[in-house]
């Protein structure tokens, strides 16, 4: 986020800021709702692919899928223009039965596109049939109009114009052949098939006037010489043979990228999201099956130091911690040529800035709810002497795990503060604060004390409050406003907001947001004693949870990416 950015909403990006407050923005991607959520962020939900070995059979479908498209809106302005000039200009054909079946031609590009642009997946059979039918359908038209212009040559005793509509008809079969080469994704083998029978198709024309309209063989027979057919036939198998050969080389390299992307014994199967840190890819265990998320740093920041500790030790930092509450690691190495990666759990349900922005504030006790949960996830990493520091509503992931929904999971360890290690103090001794401005303590914000696990508290706080009001304590136009405001002006009470807000949960959380730590509740258990001790706890568990989540769950087409892309 540039320092001249509007700051609203809760999915607010991570910033790191100089002492001088000068902003060094850190991109933020989507996170993906899957499981990557760990990292921070949104992104829409991913599928898991199921499968093992080496095959490209998701990556074939959705690269298809594109090509399609892509040749769908090439050919209705193609044939479009076309069927325009020749309806109302005068085409070289006036036959009722040619411009219907171009008319069926346009608008099968036409709905074709539209089905392929529309967000409802589609099977890799339906895909390839499609294929099939548009190409099949594009070379029938053209053998068609080659039938009756060949006729109309013919009648009108033009042998020089019967050579060029020969000639043209043989060019438009060239072109589609090498036009299917082109964008559709293939085999070898396959491609060879069908461009042969798209090549062998161009006899059926001669065959049916031979059969029925010999007078046009017998104006055409001083025209059919060795040099004239073995111009048009080599034609033809050039381009399925170059079609062909490219085919093959496309594929190969199609598999060599593939092949690259597999990571020890995880197979990726698509990328759920990027961020400044890195890539997240949706992945699975050659041997377990088991889905997961990986996180892959960034080529760019492989080269830095700095980033790769900070990534390192989110690593460490995270697999120390066995909270449930907490994502889980499973794995962590570094491929071949040295760049580090880690493997986390596959998340599925939404962070709570997209449950808030697409469902509005949440209840007080669902907010309790998920409050106490994130309690128990700080309180093991504050016993560690870890500060997360970036507490943020998309670093907290309302899931689905079992039977259970709205089971929380803190996300996103990469700025968390360790204690004091040796090794670590060039990182400790940066001088920068780094955080989310709309929910960055005030200590933090200054940068004159250490961060302790009250500042954890204060951004559960400011957690609390946009979950309940659906805006953050503190707004401004930009991210410096909204760091000044932190640090100087009181918060308005969340009733102001929410007028139906229990009072007991609006001191709570009015305790949270306190300027100064010793104000605010000593440590996260404390914390979640308060919470259980409002009345409003009682309004929602994992059973209302499920009902909840069973009314309002999106469908597959509409998931939420993964969690842990967003950085």
């Amino acid at each position: 986020m540039k320092p001249t950015e509007p700051v609203e909403g809760g999915a607010e990006p991570t910033v790191d800021f100089a002492p001088a407050g000068r902003p060094r923005p850190a991109p933020a991607g989507p996170s993906t709702q899957a499981s990557a959520s760990a990292f921070g962020g949104s992104l829409p939900r991913v599928d898991v692919v199921a499968g093992s070995g080496i095959h490209l059979s998701e990556e074939t479908r959705s690269l298809l899928r594109v090509r399609l498209r892509a040749v769908s809106l090439a050919m209705s302005f193609a044939f479009g223009a076309f069927f325009v000039r020749d309806l109302f200009l005068g085409g070289h054909y006036h036959d009722l039965f040619v411009a219907a079946f171009h008319a069926v031609v346009v608008a099968a590009f036409i709905a074709s596109f539209l089905r392929l642009s529309g967000s409802r997946p589609i099977a890799l059979r339906r895909l390839r049939t499609l294929e099939l039918a548009l190409f099949g359908m594009t070379i029938a038209f053209f053998l068609t109009v080659h039938y009756r212009l060949v006729q109309l040559r013919v009648a009108e005793g033009d042998r020089v114009m019967l050579i060029a509509t020969v000639k043209n008809s043989i060019l438009f079969i060239f072109a589609m052949i090498v036009l299917y080469g082109m964008f559709i994704p293939n085999t070898w083998r396959r491609a060879a098939a069908v461009v042969t029978c798209m090549a062998a198709a161009t006899i059926l024309s001669p065959v049916a006037l031979r059969l029925f309209h010999p007078e046009v063989f017998r104006f055409a027979a001083p025209l059919l010489t060795f040099e004239t057919l073995t111009d048009n036939v080599l034609m033809l198998l050039i381009g399925a043979g170059v079609t062909t050969y490219a085919a093959h080389i496309i594929y190969a390299l199609r598999v060599e990228a593939f092949e690259a992307r597999q990571l020890n014994q995880y197979r990726l199967t698509g990328e759920l999201g990027a961020g400044g840190m890195g890539v997240v890819y949706l992945a699975e265990h050659r041997l377990l099956k088991r889905p997961c998320a990986l996180k892959l740093i960034a080529p760019d920041r492989a080269t830095d130091p700095k980033a790769m500790s900070r990534f390192e030790r989110e690593v460490r930092t995270t697999a120390r911690l066995s909270h449930p509450n907490t994502v889980e690691i499973y794995d962590y190495g570094r491929t071949e040529d040295g760049t580090f990666y880690y493997v986390m759990e596959l998340l599925d349900g939404m962070n709570l800035a997209d449950l808030v922005a697409r469902h509005g504030p949440l209840p007080p006790g669902r907010v309790v709810f998920l409050l106490r949960q994130a309690c128990g996830a700080l309180a093991e990493a504050h016993a560690a002497g870890l500060v997360h520091r970036d507490l943020k509503p998309a670093n907290i992931f309302a899931a689905r795990r079992g039977n259970l929904h709205d089971f929380a999971k803190v996300l996103d360890f990469g700025l968390v503060l360790p204690p004091p290690e040796p090794g670590l103090a060039e990182i400790s001794r940066e001088g920068n604060i780094a955080g989310s401005p709309q929910y960055m303590a005030p200590e933090q914000i200054a940068g004159a004390v250490r961060p302790d696990a009250r500042t954890d508290l204060y951004g559960l706080g400011a957690v609390a409050y946009f979950l309940l009001c659906g805006r953050a304590p503190f707004a401004g136009p930009t991210a410096m406003s909204v760091m000044i405001a932190a640090a100087r002006d009181d918060v308005d009470p969340p009733s102001r907001y929410r007028p139906d807000l229990p009072p007991d949960l609006e001191r709570v959380v009015l305790r949270c947001l306190a300027k100064s730590p010793a104000d605010r509740f000593p440590d996260a258990t404390t914390l979640d004693r308060h919470l259980a001790a409002c009345p409003c706890a009682a309004e929602w568990d994992f059973e209302r949870a499920s009902e909840w989540w069973r009314a309002h769950r999106p469908g597959p087409e509409t998931r939420d990416p993964h969690p842990s892309a967003g950085r």
